[in-house]
């Protein structure tokens, strides 16, 4: 071995003794999550699955952590977050929201789940014990492990701008279809779920983190800068984009514009915008 070999190996030995022993190795998302401590944090899940913490309560809306039909993996499995979730929230019944495997994985950790009506009807098939679920109802408040929740309807869109209305169970979709006004860390949060705009949700008041959904099915661009000029929201975080492949037949939902409707923002409303990588981590202040 010649001089410089000796010096490169020499160079180089600390590093991979280090490497080995886990020294600076990037945390899993698990880990990131089991580390924040303080203040109210939140991470994309990809589509409208999020998952948000303070207080030492975490929970999460909408998850589907199944890679069937994804553009990229989620960030992380429903096994690894099992032993981690404190509540499960589903807005309604499409496998986007209320993913059976993602639920059932999830169903062996220590969880509540909170399922409105058009999904609670398939708990036990999916191993959820009864006394574990919460049934939402639209303009009820309730209380689940010291979360303040108000529930309000979502009134499901679909192709060009219309309401879903071809399900056979679309009257009681109406009924019990939920989004979600969470309190947490001193703040609302509103989670319209999959809806169009409607009334309720420009009657809300103090509202602190939005998350929309600008799609052709959901709030558009227009109706989306509508429901953010109303607010005022000092956060404001685009979902139900870039999750899963498009194809002709399913990018009325697959596709969302959270460009476009960025540019259509005041420049106040722009900062206070944020577009996150799916797995990225943002503290609200």
């Amino acid at each position: 071995m010649g001089r410089f070999q000796r010096l490169l190996l020499v160079s180089i030995l600390p590093w991979r003794l280090a490497a080995s022993a886990g020294e600076g190795s990037p945390q899993t998302l698990v880990e990131e999550i089991r580390s924040h401590k303080a203040g109210l944090a939140l991470w994309w899940m990809g589509n409208s699955g999020w998952l948000i913490k303070s207080d030492g309560v975490l929970i999460g809306t909408d998850l589907d952590l199944e890679p069937a039909g994804k553009i990229q993996p989620p960030p992380v499995t429903a096994a690894e977050l099992a032993g981690q979730l404190d509540i499960a929230f589903v807005t309604h019944h499409h496998g986007d929201h209320f993913n059976r495997p993602t639920l059932r994985a999830l169903a062996a950790g220590r969880c509540s789940f909170v399922l409105p009506r058009t999904c609670a009807r398939f708990a036990s098939s999916l191993g959820i014990a009864e006394e574990r679920i919460v049934i939402p109802k639209p303009g009820q408040p309730f209380e689940v492990r010291g979360i303040r929740v108000e529930p309000l309807h979502a009134i499901h869109g679909n192709q060009q701008f219309t309401v879903l209305t071809r399900e056979p169970d679309f009257v009681e979709s109406l009924a019990s279809n939920c989004g979600y006004v969470f309190h947490m860390g001193g703040r609302r949060l509103l989670q319209p779920g999959d809806s169009v705009l409607t009334e309720e949700h420009l009657g809300l008041k103090n509202i602190d983190v939005l998350f929309v959904s600008p799609t052709v099915h959901n709030m558009y661009i227009d109706r989306s800068q509508i429901l953010i000029n109303q607010l005022e929201p000092s956060y404001i975080f685009p979902q139900h984009f870039l999750t899963y492949r498009e194809t002709d037949e399913n990018i009325f939902w697959t596709r969302g514009y959270p460009d476009e409707l960025k540019m259509r923002l005041s420049r106040t409303l722009q900062g206070r915008y944020h577009k996150l990588k799916q797995g990225e981590k943002f503290v609200i202040r």
